[in-house]
């Protein structure tokens, strides 16, 4: 017994004999509002709490949340407390997260945390989020040469934009529902111009809560660029142009712009492209002086030689409705039609496959996002008037001379009418070489259900049928 009492462990001890450094990054696993519960252990993990590079400070967690008014109270004093210690100790940060996000910190502290933050402490990754009203930030604050990732939202008002640069080693910038004050006339070539090394850009945009003009205009080192605005009502714009010929990545979801114009993408290898129109648009009502906007020809011309290009369906009824002629895809490699939540007319998608695939000469792989909407029981009743304008001859010629040879379906729901139309397509696509079915069944009685589809699909077909579960 005795001998058996030596040779066990104490849990103390084993965790105690840890190295610093391996605690420190377990303690970054856990919210700094449980890191700092460690403190009361002894005055080494009181220590430690000084030394964890990652920290994540949220007024919402960080304490008691029925204790109102008194938890702003501590909120504040453990932030002034914690960030105090780690400047007097020297102890520099490598990430933060501020998020203050239930009224009560004084717009004037969350400053002084901010640059307490970004320059004593040298953070590399900041993330910024004031939820609490019109928040007035001057972007001075972000001055720094350390600065690597800032991500600033929401609702936030910028102001004081220099003229010089503010951080010379920033990659990725992230403006989420933020807005610059009139007077400094903040575009597009600022912002790049106050980081020189930006190679990712992203900005969510609003009706309310907007600033980019439409011009985007790069000839330094951006490499990404995402732009959503997710408000259909908002007004299109005069004018989008994308002079960037150094942008590999390029994310647009917006109104259709009444134009567009200098599209200087000779480096894009993948673009993904949501569109949204007005009535007036669709209906191509001319305005006052009789011009007819929202023509996204010139959009798809500038990004024709593109490998990756995916479209939403609004983006395809945008095609529809407002593009007079689908360029050529020469480079195009792999093309994905529909959204994780599908939607749109049935018709307009089997209706601009066609043309899709006729201009993908080297197309390999092609995604359909939520077969199962646009093979839906009863969308095919057309009346004679589209009958006339849509040939399911035309859809089979397309594919019988397409170059696909891989098949990718998501969303996949074991219905008759996939299961039928997966088996056109595995039947007319002449290179077709693998399938891969993308389900979300949640129990085995389900699977069994979708497997009994796919066990007719392989029958009917040599290609390699691949089934996988999705996970978002």
């Amino acid at each position: 017994m005795e001998a058996y009492k030596k040779a066990k462990p104490s849990c103390g001890d084993t965790i105690s004999n840890l190295p610093d450094d391996l605690l420190c990054r377990i303690l970054s696993s856990l919210s700094t509002k449980e890191a700092a519960l460690t403190s009361i252990l002894s005055k080494r993990w009181s220590n430690l709490l000084l030394s964890i590079p990652i920290l994540d400070l949220d007024d919402s967690v960080l304490l008691n949340p029925q204790k109102g008014r008194r938890k702003n109270v501590f909120f504040k004093a453990f932030v002034d407390r914690l960030l105090s210690l780690r400047v007097e100790t020297s102890s520099p940060v490598q990430r933060v997260s501020l998020k203050c996000r239930q009224g009560g910190v004084e717009p004037d502290r969350i400053l002084k945390w901010i640059l307490t933050i970004v320059r004593d402490l040298g953070v590399l990754d900041l993330s910024l989020r004031v939820d609490c009203g019109i928040f007035h930030l001057p972007f001075q604050v972000f001055r720094s040469k350390t600065l690597v990732n800032l991500r600033i939202g929401t609702m936030i008002r910028l102001s004081q934009f220099p003229s010089d640069v503010i951080s010379p080693t920033l990659n990725s910038l992230v403006l989420d529902l933020v807005e610059f004050r009139v007077e400094d006339k903040v575009r597009f070539k600022q912002i790049l111009s106050a980081f020189p090394s930006l190679q990712n850009l992203r900005i969510h945009e609003s009706t309310k809560w907007k600033f980019w003009n439409g011009s985007a205009s790069s000839t330094g080192t951006l490499k990404s660029l995402t732009y959503r605005c997710d408000d259909d009502c908002s007004a299109p714009k005069p004018c989008v142009s994308f002079d960037s010929p150094s942008l590999v990545y390029l994310e647009y979801s917006d109104m259709v712009a009444d134009k567009y114009e200098n599209l200087k993408l000779d480096s894009l290898v993948e673009a993904r492209i949501d569109l949204h129109m007005t009535a007036f648009q669709i209906m191509r009502k001319p305005n006052h002086i009789g011009f007819v906007s929202g023509d996204v020809t010139t959009l798809f011309n500038g990004i024709r030689n593109v490998k990756i290009l995916c479209l939403s369906p609004d983006a395809l009824e945008a095609i529809y409705y407002r593009g007079e002629r689908l360029p050529v895809f020469n480079n195009l490699i792999s093309l994905s039609l529909g959204s994780d939540k599908p939607h749109g007319s049935p018709f307009i998608f089997w209706k601009k496959l066609p043309s899709l695939l006729n201009n993908s000469p080297n197309l390999e792989t092609l995604t359909i996002k939520g077969l199962v909407h646009y093979v839906a029981e009863g969308w095919d009743n057309l009346s004679p008037m589209s009958r006339l304008c849509f040939s399911w001859d035309d859809v089979s010629a397309s594919m019988s001379s397409s170059a696909v040879k891989v098949l990718e379906i998501t969303r996949y729901n074991g219905s008759c009418q996939e299961v039928k139309q997966i088996m056109h397509f595995m039947g007319k696509l002449s290179r077709l070489q693998m399938v891969r079915v993308h389900h979300k069944a949640v129990d085995e009685g389900e699977k069994s259900r979708l497997m009994r589809g796919i066990l007719l699909l392989s029958e009917a077909s040599k290609c390699e049928i691949q089934v996988m579960k999705e996970t978002v």
